[in-house]
C-alpha cells in the first residue's frame, strides 16, 4: 500500500473519530441542559403551585362561609376550575369533596394514651368488605392486623400480628409496628394479609386521612360511585336501590340529613353523626402546562369547626 492511501485512511479514521467523539460530547451536552432545564422547571412549578395552592385555600374558607351549612356538587366552589395565566404557562385548580369515603383511622379512638377501638366504625367496615364480597375470615384478618399495627400494646389478636412477625423471618419488611394512625392508604400493604386481595378493589371507598381519625360524610355531593359505601353504612344489601336513592337528589339538595336516612328503613340503628350537609375535607389538584410538560400537586386539606385550615398531605409530580 502505498504512503498517499495510508496517510488517506489515516485521515478519514481520524475524522470518523472525531466525529464520533463531537456526537458524544454533543449528545452529553444536550442532555445536560435538558436536566438543568428540568430541573429548573420543577423548582420554579413546585413553588408556583404551592403559591396556588394557598391561594385556593384561602377562596375555599372565604366560600365555605356561604356553603357553612350545604355544599352540594354542582356548588361553584367544586363545579368550576381555578384558572391563572402565567406567562407561557397555565395553572388551574380543582376542588373536590375528599371526605366521602370510610376513613381507616376513625376505627380508633385516643383515650389516655392509648387507642380505642370505635365499635359502630368497626362494624360499618366489615359490612363494607361483605359486600366485597370478602369472606369472614379474611375481614377478622384484615381487622385483627390493622388494629395490632395501630395498637399500642404488642399483644397480637387472634388473627393479629405484632412486631414478632414484622421482625421474623415471615416478614420482608423488617420493621415494628407503627403504634400510631395510618399516615397512608398504602401504608397496610405491610400487612401480611393484603397478599390475599386485589389492592385496588379492595381500598375502593376506603381511604387514610393522615393521623386523624375524622369520618364525615357529605350526603349532598354522594354519586353513584359512592353506592357501596352508603349501602354498607344502611346495612343495605340492595345496591340498586342505594344508587335509585343517590340519583333520586333535590336540586336545592339537602338542608338536614333527617330527610334522606328517611329512605332507609334501618337508617335509626347507624350513628347519623357522621353524616352531614356540607364538607371539611377536600383534595386540590393544581397543575402547572408548560408545553409538554405537567407539574402537579395534590393536597389534602381539612378545615375546622372555625374554619382554619390544616393541610394533611402533599404529592407533587412533575
Amino acid at each position: 500500500m502505498n504512503k498517499p492511501g495510508v496517510i488517506l485512511i489515516t485521515t478519514l479514521l481520524v475524522i470518523l473519530i472525531m466525529s464520533v467523539i463531537s456526537t458524544q460530547i454533543s449528545k452529553t451536552f444536550m442532555l445536560s441542559m435538558q436536566r438543568e432545564m428540568y430541573m429548573d422547571f420543577s423548582n420554579t412549578s413546585y413553588q408556583l403551585l404551592l403559591s396556588a395552592e394557598a391561594q385556593a385555600i384561602k377562596k375555599i374558607q372565604q366560600e365555605m362561609k356561604m356553603y357553612s351549612t350545604k355544599l352540594k356538587s354542582e356548588d361553584s366552589l367544586l363545579k368550576n376550575g381555578m384558572y391563572y395565566p402565567i406567562g407561557t404557562r397555565t395553572l388551574q385548580i380543582s376542588v373536590k369533596d375528599a371526605g366521602n369515603c370510610f376513613n381507616l383511622n376513625s376505627l380508633f379512638t385516643p383515650k389516655q394514651g392509648k387507642y380505642e377501638l370505635n365499635k359502630s366504625q368497626k362494624e360499618w367496615l366489615e359490612r363494607l368488605l361483605r359486600l366485597k364480597e370478602v369472606d369472614e375470615i379474611n375481614i377478622q384478618s384484615l381487622l385483627d392486623q390493622l388494629i395490632d399495627w395501630v395498637d399500642k400494646d404488642n399483644q397480637p389478636r387472634n388473627y393479629g400480628a405484632e412486631n414478632y412477625f414484622y421482625t421474623g423471618p415471615g416478614s420482608s419488611i423488617k420493621q415494628f409496628t407503627s403504634k400510631r394512625l395510618l399516615a397512608h392508604l398504602s401504608e397496610i400493604k405491610s400487612l401480611p394479609i393484603i397478599d390475599q386481595f386485589d389492592f385496588y378493589a379492595l381500598t375502593e371507598g376506603i381511604c387514610v386521612l393522615p393521623y386523624s381519625n375524622r369520618q364525615n360524610i357529605n350526603i349532598n355531593t354522594l354519586n353513584v360511585s359512592n353506592a357501596l359505601l352508603l349501602a354498607s353504612f344502611f346495612a343495605e344489601n340492595n345496591l340498586e336501590f342505594v344508587e335509585s336513592e343517590i340519583l333520586d337528589f333535590p336540586e336545592e339538595g339537602y338542608d338536614n340529613i333527617d330527610s334522606f336516612i328517611k329512605k332507609f328503613p334501618e337508617a335509626n340503628k347507624y350513628p347519623r353523626q357522621v353524616l352531614g350537609t356540607n364538607s371539611r375535607i377536600f383534595q386540590l389538584k393544581s397543575q402547572l402546562h408548560d408545553k409538554n410538560i405537567i407539574a402537579e400537586l395534590e393536597t389534602l386539606v381539612i378545615l375546622d369547626i372555625s374554619n382554619q385550615s390544616k393541610v394533611l398531605n402533599r404529592n407533587f409530580n412533575l
